[in-house]
């Protein structure tokens, strides 16, 4: 059957659109619409799908229509989840430990799950600093004291941390004092399956953090290396931060598709021979997927691993497996999962970045002299500099909305930090594999302090350079839903006048 639109070509895209429009939807009129009303709207649009299967365009709207309900519906649950009712004084209850402690002036920071006073729930909660309270971590179970609160903003604040709390699954706030708290085993038998699957990859991930420890790093090499290969930046200072993120490099400290690429590469690397076999494919996704619960399932990790597996098996059977189908099926996967991760930050920039590279990298490769493309390290800069220029123009309005700022060397950095990054990820997986051989390990352990040290150089330096980024940049919503709109009209014109031009020197008559 012939599609009458370009767009049919993508079911999934119109599909996680659908589901977007749901999820906003939901949003806006949580308290007003309730999950049944929803999941109501969704059983009716199934059904009349059903009924009206012998008129195609009609059958299409209510599976649509279907998709935006369950959206919608998802959402309200989720928020509802989220927002339960919390005891309206203070209450004994036990807990386990599931974040890093991070040291605030006089208190502890960490993320706990709450246990004994009905269904499991996250909440933020605040110690007062101590020994103890320093050297919590995931896994820990505690048997505390303590009144809960609805996650609230700072006074004054201009960015809403109460709506990014509830947002991010924290039901409450708390803060424990010195003498309301102990160590106590606690049982997760009450937990669902993934936390529970969850918590023990943290354990695992804590106990990968003591090894690098061990081995000698320390102080900002320690806080990059950790951030790059285990999503760990409590350590990161904001100083450092801040040159990553001026220098237009921060996303190499944001586990993505590029480290979870790195890392396929090295499975499939080691299965070469045999990486066309079902078995193999298997075998080196869920181990991508058992990495990407010992960092703690960010939504970027997720959105890549998902990418991953589709590209995996889709390999197996001679399938393009880099288009905007994937990537619409790996969003629908992760917003049925959680329809709130639409609000995150992370998820954004990850997915827009990704679809600026699916569309544009391609044609402007094409666009490359065949000389250009022939010789091996011209090739790969090239490559490398569309794949960071598209990217970049994909998540600078985004950025500038958020954060105000608009990194000005962005592709030098990149020119630093992604073979530096690679080699970086490399040699961690080295330095682990290499646990029995001590002196190996030791000089491994020196070449990668002296790559994150050069690299954490090299992004100081841009980030010192005169105009390195524009700051105080205020967008608002309609504003940055019309640069994307002028982005996507410029590229249909590009593409537009280079089929006209196509077409023009094909019936040019020869000779002429």
């Amino acid at each position: 059957m012939k599609t009458n639109l370009r767009i049919q070509l993508y079911p999934m895209l119109r599909l996680a659109l659908f589901i977007i429009v749901g999820i906003v939807v939901g949003e806006k009129t949580y308290g007003q619409v309730s999950s049944v009303a929803w999941f109501s709207a969704f059983a009716l649009s199934v059904a009349a799908a059903l009924l009206l299967r012998r008129y195609g365009v009609a059958q299409s709207v209510a599976l649509f229509l279907a998709s935006a309900f369950i959206g919608g519906c998802l959402t309200v649950s989720e928020l509802s989840s989220v927002g339960r009712a919390l005891p309206g004084r203070g209450v004994g209850y036990s807990a386990v430990i599931v974040g890093s402690p991070e040291a605030v002036g006089k208190t502890v920071r960490c993320d706990a799950i709450v246990t004994g006073i009905g269904r499991p729930f996250k909440v933020k909660a605040s110690f007062l600093r101590d020994n103890r309270a320093e050297s919590l971590k995931p896994g820990y179970g505690i048997k505390a004291f303590s009144e809960f609160e609805r996650p609230a903003s700072y006074p004054g604040a201009d960015f809403d941390y109460g709506r990014y709390l509830l947002y991010h699954g924290y039901s409450a706030t708390t803060f424990i004092r010195a003498d309301e708290w102990r160590l106590e085993a606690v049982s997760l038998r009450d937990l669902p399956l993934l936390w529970r699957v969850r918590i023990s990859a943290l354990a695992f991930r804590a106990k990968l953090l003591d090894d690098f420890r061990r081995l000698g790093f320390s102080g900002n090499g320690y806080a990059v290396l950790t951030a790059m290969t285990l999503g760990e930046r409590v350590s990161m200072p904001d100083s450092l931060i801040d040159d990553y993120s001026v220098s237009g490099a921060l996303h190499v400290l944001s586990l993505s598709g590029l480290h979870l690429g790195i890392i396929y590469s090295i499975l499939s690397f080691v299965f070469l021979r045999r990486r066309r076999w079902l078995v193999v494919q298997v075998t080196v996704v869920c181990a991508v997927w058992a990495y990407v619960f010992i960092v703690g399932l960010p939504v970027s990790a997720v959105r890549s691993a998902v990418m991953l597996t589709l590209c995996s098996f889709t390999t197996l059977l001679n399938r393009d497996n880099m288009s905007p189908n994937s990537l619409a099926l790996a969003a629908v996967a992760v917003l049925l999962c959680s329809p709130l991760n639409l609000y995150d930050v992370g998820f954004q920039m990850s997915f827009v970045s990704v679809l600026f590279i699916v569309l544009l990298y391609r044609p402007l490769y094409s666009a490359l002299p065949g000389r250009a493309k022939r010789m091996f390290l011209v090739r790969d800069v090239c490559s490398m500099t569309i794949v960071s220029v598209v990217a970049q123009i994909g998540v600078a309005p985004l950025v500038a909305f958020y954060f105000g700022r608009f990194s000005c060397y962005f592709l030098l950095a990149n020119f630093v930090v992604i073979p530096v990054s690679f080699l970086i990820l490399c040699g961690a997986v080295l330095v682990v594999c290499a646990s029995g051989v001590p002196w190996f390990q030791e000089l491994l352990c020196h070449w990668l302090s002296w790559l994150v040290d050069f690299m954490n150089a090299g992004v100081t330096f841009v980030a010192s350079l005169p105009g390195a980024s524009v700051e105080g940049v205020r967008l608002n919503f309609v504003q940055l839903a019309m640069i994307y709109v002028a982005v996507a009209s410029v590229c249909i014109l590009v593409t537009y006048l280079r089929k006209m031009r196509s077409l023009n020197a094909f019936k040019k008559p020869q000779g002429l």
